[in-house]
């Protein structure tokens, strides 16, 4: 049967007037309302993708099964939608426990059955409360689980490349590298001060690639670590898996700080040798080996200076060697003109192993700047997502209001906060997908061709702000769950449904 609205009672929930306009009645309804309808499409992705399926066979749960109220699958939905919808505060599940929606984008239950009340005391009666996803967490710090999460990011770049790219491998792919800061609060784990972001924070590495808009992985580090720390295994472990998994060839791209002679060295000699660009800082070294270009340049400047100053840049082919380094290599000096009320031009040097006949130094320069692209991401992720990585080591001090009738050591608080880490990073690819069939489905009918073809002017703010965050009212009718948008998001949800529909054909790997 049908659900009927009614308003209020007199006496009940009392409505409230603005003084602005008296005409305005503000008033509570005891009706299934929500702000977040978009999360009903963030559960279609994951059931197309099979993330969560993958998640769950690679996740080890060591609850007592005759104990658990909420499975494990049911958790990891929970905590990925909360991120991708922004709630990010540990007590948001406290106080979103009963929003229809999230409800049933995260419950098990077929059919209306989210919605209704339990029929067991062992049935979920809404989301999970904030202390159960707490030890979701304290359960991600397990080696295991902890490697499950870093992999699933690979996984859904995977599923990306064959569901919605329809290809086994991408023929070349770039994998940009890159460092941020993530500041905290507090006294966490391993979060120091950071003099040149003049912040507390922690500091981790990220891996991406800036055509496709997906993030790899990340690896947190502490807040005082150096840009390359770390990045000599890190760089081996995603360039193995993205060579047997995910391209034929790759590029790895990535700013000052990192071409140290053992990173350049690891990409040199592997088997099959993996090309760089790097942007070198203006060395001593570097600036007398570019004086007579520079002298040159001037002197063009003083001769004709209209001229000069509407070329966007000028290459020279250089080698160095630098005093840590254990051979020469190629180094691209880039002259870029002055800008409006200065004298002298710009420069700075390009790294690469990319041979001049093959890569002449201004295709090397436009692969380079393309790498504004994956910082542009990075800014996305941290203003969109924005990570609290707030996780600390102290241990249980109550339960219910009583001391705990047994002590347990506080969970590692640094590997929470690296699980945090990787579900955030899923959580935005998971968004970062949704914006791609959307900005795809705008397009003309019928499956296009879109090999290669970015797809990352949609920003995922933008994704997530016409397409997610959507207010809807629930009801339940014959069985039937229905929920109604309004019709300006009703009109975008069909383009991403029919674009969806259409994907059907895809194999999916598992």
């Amino acid at each position: 049967m049908g659900e009927a609205l009614q308003r209020p009672r007199q006496g009940q929930d009392v409505p409230f007037q603005p003084a602005f306009n008296r005409a305005i009645r503000i008033e509570a309804r005891r009706e299934r309302l929500t702000a977040d309808a978009g999360v009903v499409m963030l559960r279609e992705l994951m059931e197309r993708t099979g993330l969560i399926d993958w998640l769950d066979a690679h996740f080890t749960d060591p609850r007592n099964p005759a104990l658990t109220t909420h499975p494990m699958t049911e958790l990891l939905r929970t905590t990925l939608s909360l991120l991708a919808q922004g709630w990010s505060h540990a007590d948001d599940a406290d106080h979103l426990r009963h929003d229809p929606a999230l409800r049933l984008a995260v419950s098990d239950r077929a059919q209306d059955a989210a919605l209704r009340p339990p029929q067991t005391a062992s049935t979920p009666d809404g989301l999970a409360s904030q202390p159960t996803l707490s030890r979701l967490l304290a359960t991600a710090t397990a080696p295991g689980n902890l490697l499950a999460l870093e992999q699933a990011n690979l996984f859904l770049a995977q599923q990306r490349c064959r569901w919605l790219d329809g290809r086994r491998r991408y023929r070349e792919m770039t994998l940009d590298i890159d460092s941020l800061p993530v500041p905290v609060h507090g006294q966490q784990a391993e979060a120091l001060y950071n003099s040149h972001y003049g912040t507390r924070c922690y500091h981790p590495l990220v891996l991406g690639n800036a055509e496709s808009g997906q993030l790899f992985g990340g690896i947190l580090r502490a807040g005082n670590a150096s840009t390359a720390a770390g990045a000599e295994q890190v760089l081996h472990d995603y360039l193995d898996w993205i060579e047997r998994h995910l391209a034929w060839q790759v590029t790895v791209r990535g700013d000052a700080g990192f071409p140290s002679d053992r990173l350049l060295s690891l990409m040199e000699q592997r088997l099959r040798p993996v090309r760089y660009v790097f942007r070198l800082r203006s060395y001593p070294a570097l600036q007398e080996l570019a004086e007579p270009f520079v002298q040159h340049y001037l002197r063009d400047l003083c001769e004709d200076a209209r001229a000069v100053r509407q070329e966007d840049f000028r290459c020279h082919e250089l080698a160095y060697k630098a005093k840590k380094w254990s051979r020469h290599r190629r180094v691209v000096l880039v002259i870029v003109p002055p800008e409006d009320g200065q004298l002298f031009p710009r420069t700075f040097f390009l790294i690469t192993n990319f041979p001049a006949a093959s890569m002449a130094g201004e295709r090397l320069l436009e692969l380079y700047r393309q790498r504004g692209t994956y910082e542009q991401q990075l800014g996305q992720f941290m203003s969109t997502l924005a990570p609290q990585l707030s996780s600390t080591c102290r241990p249980k001090s109550h339960y219910r209001g009583q001391p705990p009738r047994q002590r347990t050591a506080g969970r590692d608080a640094f590997q929470a906060n690296q699980a945090l880490l990787s579900l955030n990073l899923l959580a935005y690819n998971l968004l970062s997908l949704g914006g791609a069939i959307a900005q795809r489905a705008q397009r003309r009918p019928g499956r296009p061709r879109t090999y290669g073809r970015p797809a990352v002017s949609l920003s995922v703010d933008t994704f997530r702000q016409r397409y997610l965050q959507v207010a809807a009212r629930i009801t339940l009718h014959g069985r039937r769950v229905w929920v109604s948008i309004a019709e300006a998001a009703a009109d975008l949800w069909r383009h991403w449904w029919d674009y969806l529909q259409r994907l059907d054909d895809v194999a999916i790997i598992n």
